[in-house]
């Protein structure tokens, strides 16, 4: 009897990260993979129903429901079609069969495809041909990564559609070597205009495109292109940057402050509740009550699928009974905006140095602290908070899903007066 089944290979990908879904065909322990001519990509395929599933890979919200109708709807096409496929298949195996036929798999698939519509063979443009900017826009429509990701992704397409209007040409894959390494480095530090309307980027904003240009080219040359450049001569500028984060007395004066504007003192309560959490953003804005368990917060984090357990105390406890254990989430680029306005009104307004560099260059200004707050600031005040209460980092680590060395490079800040205190402490006054 034929059998017939729909797969995917994984492992055999296009330069867009798509693979192919084909139907096996089986007789006698015998198969044959006939394609469908669909390519998805290998993550929304749903082995064991053998369907794609798009919609899958997106948080249920109310944000994404138009986007989630979308997708069903195309996704319902698509599994229609391999269905039908499917029939189509069965259909001819029984028609071989009723003429006396053995319906092998290569009879089936010869009769399967004198039956379809052939399309012209067009040949592919050569490895060397494929302009850079197009690989990067087909790479940013096809990875998995998170919403932020894309966006610094995009962010450095524009870099690059830029510095080819600049040097009045295109960018191929072929051109991508030590020389376009230094040209791309000076564009960006000279004439990239920053929405302060300064010209030329800082080292760790250039560093962030160079990296980002990176993983486009390694992926690329996973995929089998040819990568004329070593990427280790790709060098990577940053500069150590401070850690800022607000104090206990800070945060006091936030949440005693009696805010006229309804909305504003919603902006304070997210980002208070987010200092004694210290959870991502996209984690943040899906919290509701069925992540609280024993007074705790148990969710899987959806930047690396990692269990955080954060123990809540009575503040975040209170912030979450005042509004029914929903917060009320607004968009992270809205929330950084309002943020700066609620910590000027409560007078966070302490003094502090920025230091900034530009090809190795630095350069020193001196801005009130609620200048610099955004939301990713309650992360590292959370953090640091429990580094100035004694909380080991690998706790901390285990709270909040981070690696112990990104916790304490990145987001555990040490202040005068808590460099006081310690030193008291291990030496006397």
């Amino acid at each position: 009897m034929a059998t017939v089944k729909a797969v995917i290979r994984s492992n055999k990908v296009n330069a867009k990260g798509q693979c192919t879904i084909y139907i096996r065909y089986g007789h006698k322990q015998k198969v044959i993979d006939i394609s469908t001519g669909v390519k998805i990509n290998p993550n929304v395929w749903n082995l064991k129903k053998e369907k794609v599933q798009s919609a899958t890979l997106l948080n249920n919200s109310k944000r994404n429901s138009d986007l989630i109708k979308t997708l069903t709807k195309n996704d319902l096409l698509v599994n229609t079609q391999i269905e039908n496929i499917k029939a189509e298949l069965i259909q001819i195996a029984r028609h071989l069969s009723l003429n006396k036929k053995n319906p092998t798999g290569d009879l089936v698939k010869e009769t399967y495809l004198g039956s379809q519509p052939q399309e012209p063979i067009i040949e592919e443009k050569k490895v060397e041909e494929h302009r850079l900017t197009v690989l990067f826009e087909d790479f940013i429509e096809t990875t998995n990564k998170s919403k932020n990701t894309k966006i610094s992704y995009r962010n450095t397409l524009y870099h690059l559609r830029a510095f080819e209007a600049k040097m009045k040409k295109e960018i191929f894959l072929k051109d991508i070597n030590l020389d376009f390494y230094d040209a791309f480095s000076k564009f960006l530090y000279r004439h990239i205009t920053q929405p302060s309307g300064k010209k030329g980027l800082s080292d760790n904003s250039v560093g962030k495109s160079i990296k980002n240009l990176k993983v486009l080219l390694r992926n690329l040359g996973k995929r089998g292109y040819d990568i004329p450049a070593r990427l280790s001569d790709f060098k990577v500028p940053k500069s150590e940057r401070k850690i800022y984060f607000l104090s206990e007395e800070e945060l006091t004066q936030l949440e005693t402050f009696e805010f006229k504007t309804p909305s504003l003192a919603r902006v304070r309560d997210i980002f208070l509740f987010n200092c004694y959490v210290g959870l991502r953003y996209s984690d943040l804005i899906r919290l509701n009550k069925n992540h609280i368990k024993d007074n705790a917060i148990q969710i899987r984090t959806h930047k690396n699928q990692k269990e955080a357990f954060i123990p809540l105390t009575s503040k975040p406890l209170a912030i979450l009974e005042k509004y029914q254990y929903q917060l009320p989430i607004i968009s992270e680029q809205k929330l950084n905006q309002y943020i700066k306005e609620v910590c000027k009104k409560a007078n966070i307004d302490e003094m502090v140095e920025v230091v900034k560099t530009q090809s190795g260059n630095k350069s020193y200004d001196l801005v009130p602290k609620w200048n610099l707050v955004t939301s990713h600031i309650a992360i590292k005040t959370f953090i640091s908070l429990c580094g100035k209460k004694g909380i080991s980092p690998k706790i901390v680590s285990e709270i909040t899903g981070k690696s112990v060395e990104v916790i304490l490079k990145h987001y555990y800040g040490i202040d005068q007066k808590t460099n006081k205190e310690q030193m008291i402490r291990a030496f006397g006054e």
